[in-house]
């Protein structure tokens, strides 16, 4: 099973699906994904809410409203490190949003992407990832 971290360590968890399925991976190109990541996109795995298993550390989660869409979303990070680990979004019950670069295998960084969101948010100079779904909007 996946295994992620934070920066600093303290945050563990395990991700509990089977590794050999395939998981599909996002790029989304929004405005509060470039705040969250600190990059020109972020690399989301979406997953069960009841997948994450919480090892180790405590997580923050702070609760806001998308600059672009308008609906409510939270995102739980590191409390000493800051590092950003999930975000749940309304339209998304009982989902969890992970930011793929905190796990701690490259499998799920080496599979490319299988859809773009927010493309119209998409700098110029980034040009469309082959074969993924073009997305204007999150659904």
């Amino acid at each position: 099973m996946p295994k992620g971290s934070c920066l600093c360590g303290k945050v563990t968890y395990t991700l509990e699906i089977d590794p050999t399925t395939t998981q599909q991976t996002s790029a989304c190109h929004c405005r509060p994904c470039r705040k969250i990541t600190g990059g020109t996109t972020s690399l989301n795995l979406t997953v069960p809410a009841t997948a994450f298993v919480l090892n180790s550390g405590a997580l923050k989660t702070v609760k806001t409203q998308h600059i672009d869409e308008g609906f409510d979303f939270t995102l739980s990070f590191c409390e000493d490190c800051g590092s950003p680990i999930y975000a749940e979004a309304q339209f998304l019950p009982d989902k969890r949003i992970i930011q793929v670069g905190t796990l701690d295998d490259e499998e799920y960084l080496q599979r490319a992407p299988t859809a773009e969101l927010n493309v119209k948010h998409r700098l110029h100079w980034i040009k469309p990832i082959d074969d993924a779904g073009q997305r204007e909007k999150y659904v």
